[in-house]
């Protein structure tokens, strides 16, 4: 595929916009898409391309070093339940959890990263075995 003027790299700033081409890595190596929609999720901003896969920012090619995460405790309680209802929700009407690119996967690894943030900054500690 050729560099076009709405290709990520050739942009002046980051984010890049709705309707550019973006790269990003993926298991079978790299792939491109065209970016429909930005969001935040609980934890990192995810990119929701035009045919609908969802590729978290960190695999997006060009992205900040180190990319940019919510810290657990500005996550409302009302975020954290809606994102609970919709992975509830999501299970109930069967999705593959195991495809990697499509919602049910980007927002269950939200879910866990904000779960695991959040007993970190709580300084959890596993009881000692005796």
């Amino acid at each position: 595929m050729k560099p076009t003027a709405n290709e990520v790299g050739t942009a002046a700033s980051w984010p890049p916009e709705e309707g550019q081409i973006i790269r990003f890595k993926s298991v079978g190596g790299l792939k491109t898409g065209t970016l429909k929609e930005l969001r935040w999720g609980l934890v990192w901003r995810d990119f929701i391309l035009e045919d609908g896969r969802v590729i978290p920012e960190h695999k997006i090619l060009g992205c900040p070093e180190p990319p940019v995460w919510r810290k657990a405790d500005e996550v409302t309680q009302d975020e954290r339940e809606a994102w609970e209802r919709r992975l509830v929700s999501m299970a109930e009407t069967g999705l593959d959890p195991r495809d990697r690119e499509q919602s049910f996967w980007a927002d269950l690894n939200q879910y866990l990263a904000y779960t695991y943030l959040r007993f970190k900054q709580a300084g959890y500690k596993a009881p000692d075995a005796q």
